[in-house]
């Protein structure tokens, strides 16, 4: 089942200083589990939906701080709480903690946490694939940061889905570090997996507005190129607005 990820972003404007400037640890994830600032937790849940980490010492922390929450999880900012952190337990990929999330999803909790403890259901099996794609150290470049080179292989990946979030990522993030913005750039110059559909046109339009958004001059031949020569009229056109928009 695909993953429901419009329905996981909460209250994503919170959420407003870039997670990438903060290069997290496995002792550093405990550290903000094992602790009480609700919103540095939110910080770092976001940063794992791209980092590639299964570590149990990091999601049995969580996930020992979701089951401490569930009892006061009966009025609106306690249950988004919860919401979060069974969203975060859900990017493990690690069927381990599957008996907890259904555990909601069967339990006698509001309808609220139950819907998201269920789309955390079927994130957790796609992240069993995604954090092997996005943990592949075969492909990573000894001079990044795991979050960079988690980046980069979503990005090289051949997973839509995949590759589209990365997009996002950088933009909600403002990610714009050279080895982020030429892996963009390369990507988009041989559009590996552009096909006349929905999700790739999508996904190839979020992967040029992220190199836009930069604002780097160096990459703007990229957005020329694709808003003059693309195969797809609709990504022509998305390109064409991103310069206007960004340069």
């Amino acid at each position: 089942m695909k993953p429901l990820f419009a329905g996981m972003l909460l209250s994503i404007s919170l959420l407003t200083a870039p997670l990438f400037a903060k290069e997290y640890t496995v002792e550093t994830y405990q550290e903000v589990f094992k602790g009480d600032n609700e919103f540095k937790q939110k910080q770092a849940i976001e940063s794992l939906s791209l980092a590639g980490l299964s570590d149990p010492a990091i999601y049995d922390v969580l996930e020992a701080k979701l089951l401490a929450s569930l009892p006061q999880a009966t009025e609106k900012n306690a249950i988004d709480y919860s919401a979060w952190l069974v969203k975060g337990l859900a990017y493990s990929g690690n069927d381990k903690y599957s008996e907890t999330i259904n555990s909601i999803v069967n339990g006698n909790y509001h309808k609220k946490l139950k819907k998201y403890a269920s789309q955390a259901n079927e994130n957790l099996a796609q992240y069993k694939k995604w954090n092997t794609i996005l943990g592949d150290k075969s492909q990573y470049a000894a001079d990044q940061s795991q979050q960079n080179n988690a980046c980069a292989n979503a990005l090289r990946s051949d997973d839509l889905e995949l590759m589209r979030l990365a997009a996002k990522r950088i933009m909600d993030d403002r990610q714009y570090d050279d080895f982020i913005l030429a892996v963009l750039s390369n990507e988009l110059k041989t559009p590996r997996l552009m096909a006349d559909d929905k999700l790739a046109i999508d996904t190839y339009a979020n992967m040029a507005k992220a190199l836009a958004s930069s604002g780097n001059a160096d990459y703007r031949d990229v957005i020329e190129n694709i808003a003059t020569t693309s195969s797809n009229r609709k990504l022509q056109k998305y390109a064409a607005s991103y310069l206007k928009k960004f340069y």
